[in-house]
């Protein structure tokens, strides 16, 4: 009798034990009476492109409070797109989206030419995990989420897709325009790298077009990565300057950077639409501080304050600032600064 209870509870856990164990994939739940996964009634299949990156949701990008920086954790959206030829693994372009947030009219004409130059794209969306709207970004006041957040969405990125057997990961660059291509800037530094990089996060190169550059690193030691910075002569959002001086900068210290100016350009000049204006806030500094003694000063102001001591003091005060802007460009604006982006991938990439 004890022998057939056994074999009896046996052959119970045998039977129950798949169906306790096994986990069935999103938008599927499994057959109470065989185990099988089956499709939930009415619920739309999952797209296998849209994952989710590993980040953090980061308060303030304050250098003197990094080590706060990774404490709370958050899954950020993020979407493959793929070319239609070529074999895999494919090299890639992680595309980072403007404070504007996502237009098809733009970000998917970008996305659809990496794809037919054959080039994968993952694209970030930093906005949708925070309650943001993902069509408006930051909205014309430019505010919402932090610049570290955005770095470490940048970082999950590119961790991400090194560890994709469908990726190249010797051939893998960032691309962005505006805040897309000032996020690239703190990409640019080790400091920033061992403060949010979580491991191996050096990748070939990086495009910024009309980046920010309000907040670099005085004496910065660069990252490997090859970048082409591409300013508008015009641009009255992002200013210039700044970022010319931050790229003289780290060519000083090694870096390998590439810097041409868009003539006649406003800010967004490659967005191949009749020029705009309207008001937003901006910010016109440039900021830079030392890592080491978290001493920063605001160069053109002469403002000068210990972020250990005095967090942000009065750094910001006379940069941040509502102002006019102006954008849109031509098709020939934007001709050019395709062909400039397809040399750089070529040379960075071996292509």
């Amino acid at each position: 009798m004890k022998r057939l209870l056994f074999l009896l509870l046996a052959t119970t856990l045998l039977v129950i034990a798949p169906l306790t164990t096994f986990a069935c994939p999103e938008g599927q739940k499994a057959n109470s009476r065989t185990g099988d996964c089956e499709p939930i009634p009415g619920r739309k299949k999952a797209d296998p492109n849209k994952i989710k990156l590993d980040s953090y949701d980061i308060e303030s990008t304050l250098p003197s409070t990094a080590s706060d920086w990774s404490k709370n954790s958050l899954k950020v959206d993020a979407t493959w797109s793929f070319p239609a030829e070529g074999k895999q693994p494919y090299p890639l372009v992680i595309y980072l989206l403007s404070s504007g947030g996502y237009w098809s009219g733009y970000d998917g004409k970008w996305i659809k030419w990496f794809n037919n130059q054959g080039f994968a794209t993952l694209w970030v969306d930093q906005y949708t995990a925070r309650g943001m709207s993902l069509k408006k970004g930051l909205g014309t006041k430019q505010s919402g989420m932090s610049d570290a957040s955005y770095v470490s969405d940048a970082y999950a990125a590119i961790r991400t897709a090194k560890a994709d057997p469908r990726i190249d990961p010797e051939r893998i660059v960032t691309f962005g325009m505006s805040w897309g291509g000032g996020v690239q800037m703190y990409l640019m530094s080790q400091w920033f790298q061992k403060q949010l990089g979580n491991g191996n996060v050096n990748i070939a190169g990086h495009i910024a077009l009309g980046p920010a550059c309000y907040l670099t690193v005085e004496k910065p030691k660069p990252t490997t990565g090859k970048m082409l910075m591409l300013l508008g002569e015009k641009d009255n959002w992002n200013q210039p300057k700044p970022c010319r001086n931050y790229a003289k900068r780290l060519q000083q210290a090694g870096a390998s950077i590439t810097v041409e100016t868009v003539k006649n350009a406003n800010h967004a000049w490659d967005l191949d639409k009749t020029t705009k204006s309207y008001r937003a806030v901006v910010y016109h500094c440039d900021i830079r501080f030392d890592p080491e003694t978290m001493n920063a000063r605001n160069v053109e102001e002469g403002i000068k304050v210990n972020f250990s001591r005095d967090g942000w003091g009065s750094l910001w005060d006379k940069c941040e600032k509502e102002a006019k802007v102006t954008t849109g460009g031509t098709k020939k604006q934007l001709n050019w600064t395709r062909e400039r982006v397809r040399k750089h991938l070529a040379d960075t990439l071996g292509m």
